[in-house]
């Protein structure tokens, strides 16, 4: 059996037959958010070195990978979570661009399973080129779904 590791300290691997379509890390906005939405509270100004140093840890920890199957995203800054979602889930794929995104030059996509849900584990942050990623899970949802329908 040939398991390809797509991160070997979370120990994510791509299952049998499963082709990774893109490997996605946050850009350096994903600091830049960090740090304006620490200047948006005035305890954030006083503790910025530590959002500085929070945020840079996190940048390591999410990663976003589209397959042939599903969406992986990893996030977290000190332990980490990967929540895995089968094309077959997604119900919707939008882009957002929040005030502190604005103000920090990012963008982000947000992934909705069949729960409707869109809490922050299936949020891919600082993504480059947000629109172009929607379009790509789109239409990888969009093929799974119609080779089900066949």
């Amino acid at each position: 059996m040939n398991t390809r590791i797509l991160d070997k300290d979370m120990g994510i691997m791509l299952m049998e037959g499963e082709e990774l379509l893109l490997d996605a890390v946050p850009t350096s906005g994903f600091i830049y958010y960090a740090l304006v939405t620490a200047c948006l509270t005035i305890v954030g100004v006083v503790v910025l070195p530590i959002v500085y140093l929070c945020a840079k840890q996190a940048q390591t920890r999410f990663r976003y990978w589209l397959t042939n199957r599903r969406v992986i995203i990893s996030s977290g800054f000190i332990g980490f979570r990967v929540r895995s979602i089968p094309l077959e889930r997604v119900s919707d794929v939008a882009f957002s661009r929040t005030f502190p995104e604005m103000l920090a030059g990012i963008q982000s996509v947000i992934v909705r399973d069949m729960t409707g849900e869109a809490e922050s584990g299936k949020v891919l942050f600082a993504v480059e080129n947000a629109a172009e990623v929607q379009k790509r899970i789109l239409e990888e949802v969009q093929r799974v779904n119609s080779q089900q329908n066949v």
